[in-house]
């Protein structure tokens, strides 16, 4: 237990002390209550970054990002709203409101389809301002004639992400090169996991499916969506026996429906306002919230070992790479990566940073959603950079690391924090992932 518990901890990591409930920033950022569909969030939470020690610049970034805002990832549930809407239709079960509710969702699916999967003009664009900002905090590494190598998962919503981020690059710095890859030998290391991911999610829910679903179908119970209901269906019962779904479940995807909306740049909120109360929507959240933790935050002793065990692939790439520019034998001053949420987690808790180490009890979906925020790590776009510094009058390398935008602290000692020795942080990563072998 013990161990597992460890194990938990290292994906209990916050990128900053929490201000807020998390019922008062939801109520202060309601869209972020779809967690990680939600639209890149580093910028509510943006805080000035440290300035450089006296005398060092920086020369090298290394990048791995998650793809920018998509459309849905498949039909199925869109779909399904669909068919939940026709039939309540039919059965006369819905409301003046839920007619309405009716013509959005069939809107919904139509607009998507073809495009399930794809990045949006949103997305692109959270990566054109990314690299923008890059660009202007580390001005240096973005000199006249500098390569910047990309490489990125072969799934299209990564590939015009990376294209997105480089071309907004090159309008900062037209006479920079950049040099765009999405091969299948670059997959084991943007997408460590590969196959195992698909394991390791349906191992994590079948051996404990009796456990923390036990937990949140009592929580569940707790939770009252009157308002919710009552506003679109005069009888939600049959329509949820139809398509086979709780009270909850349906009702959540009618939420994320409507709230996943914003990845296609449509902002208006009255029509959610008027159906969800601030309540019933920090339930959305706390559920959504619960469900991403144990389904990917190590509810598998076994599994966690073998997940977090496999991000050596993509830190020994970084370590690789880094080392290289340093030794003045890598021809890129950035190597940029553009992959998914799954992995960027991983490399999250490899990191632990912050030093943030909870033991995440996840017998209360209340609490959890107190010390375990899923829209603050893994939102569309969200990242992290680690840049390298060099100084004339000192041999040391100096690294930074950035989450979606600003700046971490590690758990290693150092006088200059949150810029620590290179050294110190590679032997640190490879301890990290070495523990996880054990």
């Amino acid at each position: 237990m013990k161990r597992f518990l460890l194990i938990l901890s290292a994906l209990c990591i916050a990128t900053f002390a929490f201000a807020q409930t998390s019922r008062e920033e939801i109520d202060t950022h309601p869209h972020l209550a779809i967690s990680t569909h939600s639209t890149y969030a580093g910028s509510y939470y943006f805080e000035p970054i440290a300035e450089a020690p006296k005398g060092y610049e920086p020369f090298y970034i290394s990048h791995y990002g998650r793809h920018g805002s998509r459309y849905e990832a498949n039909g199925r549930y869109s779909a399904e709203l669909v068919e939940a809407f026709d039939f309540a239709e039919k059965n006369g079960l819905l409301t003046a409101k839920g007619k309405e509710v009716k013509a959005v969702v069939n809107n919904i699916h139509a607009v998507q389809d073809g495009h399930f999967g794809e990045l949006t003009l949103v997305g692109a664009e959270q990566h054109k301002a990314i690299a923008r900002r890059m660009y202007s905090r580390f001005k240096p590494v973005f000199k006249r004639g500098s390569i910047i190598n990309s490489r990125s998962s072969t799934y299209t919503r990564c590939i015009l992400s990376m294209a997105a981020f480089n071309e907004s690059l090159k309008e900062c710095k037209p006479l920079i090169e950049t040099h765009l890859f999405a091969s299948e030998s670059d997959q084991k290391m943007i997408r460590p996991l590969g196959p195992l991911a698909n394991e390791y999610n349906h191992n994590a829910r079948r051996e404990l499916v009796h456990d923390w679903n036990a937990i949140l179908d009592s929580w569940v119970a707790k939770q009252d969506l009157s308002h919710a209901t009552n506003s679109l269906f005069t009888n939600v019962e049959p329509i949820c026996a139809h398509i086979g779904k709780s009270k909850i479940e349906f009702i959540s995807s009618i939420y994320k429906r409507l709230a996943f909306m914003q990845n296609l740049g449509w902002h208006d909120r009255s029509l959610i306002d008027t159906i969800f109360t601030p309540a019933e929507r920090h339930a959305m959240y706390k559920y959504e919230n619960y469900r991403l933790f144990c389904i990917y935050g190590g509810t598998s002793l076994k599994d966690s070992n073998r997940y977090f065990a496999t991000m050596d692939l993509l830190v020994d790439d970084i370590i690789k790479y880094a080392d290289l520019a340093i030794e003045g034998k890598n021809n890129a001053s950035a190597d940029l990566r553009f992959g998914h949420d799954f992995y960027l987690l991983g490399l999250l808790a490899t990191t632990n940073f912050n030093e943030i180490r909870m033991d995440c009890d996840y017998s209360d979906v209340d609490k959890l959603a107190e010390i375990w925020r899923s829209h603050q790590f893994i939102t569309m776009a969200s990242n992290m950079q680690f840049v390298f510094y060099h100084s004339k009058k000192s041999p040391g390398i100096l690294v930074r690391i950035l989450h979606n935008e600003n700046d971490m602290t590690l758990p290693i000692e150092s006088a200059t924090a949150p810029f620590y020795k290179w050294e110190d942080v590679k032997k640190y990563l490879n301890n990290r992932i070495a523990s996880f072998r054990k």
